[in-house]
């Protein structure tokens, strides 16, 4: 007897926080907020599906993230990211930043 092949599709926990206007920052759009995910891959993997070149990508040990022009927030939304306020976004960041220091000392 042969087994169906199950798959089983992981659900990706990318996030948005609010648009911010950013008038003078001399950039081709001035509202931008930000692209976050619980994991690289699932943040460059959702900056792929929306089409945002990877070279916005801004790397940083615990606060990688995405700039992201207001006209992509609705197309990332639609593809499953969360809506967060800056409260949450703070917190996913001090989750990753005590993540970082926890592996740090497990290096130690």
């Amino acid at each position: 007897m042969r087994c169906p092949t199950r798959i089983v599709a992981r659900v990706m926990s990318c996030y948005v926080d609010a648009v911010r206007a950013y008038p003078g920052a001399g950039l081709r759009f001035t509202e931008y907020c930000h692209l976050l995910a619980d994991t690289r891959g699932e943040l460059h993997a959702m900056a792929d599906r929306i089409g945002m070149p990877r070279r916005f990508f801004q790397d940083h040990p615990w606060r990688w993230h995405y700039d992201l022009p207001a006209h992509l927030r609705a197309e990332a939304v639609r593809h499953g990211a969360k809506e967060l306020t800056l409260h949450e976004v703070g917190a996913v960041l001090r989750e990753r930043r005590h993540s970082l220091a926890g592996q740090d000392r497990r290096r130690a």
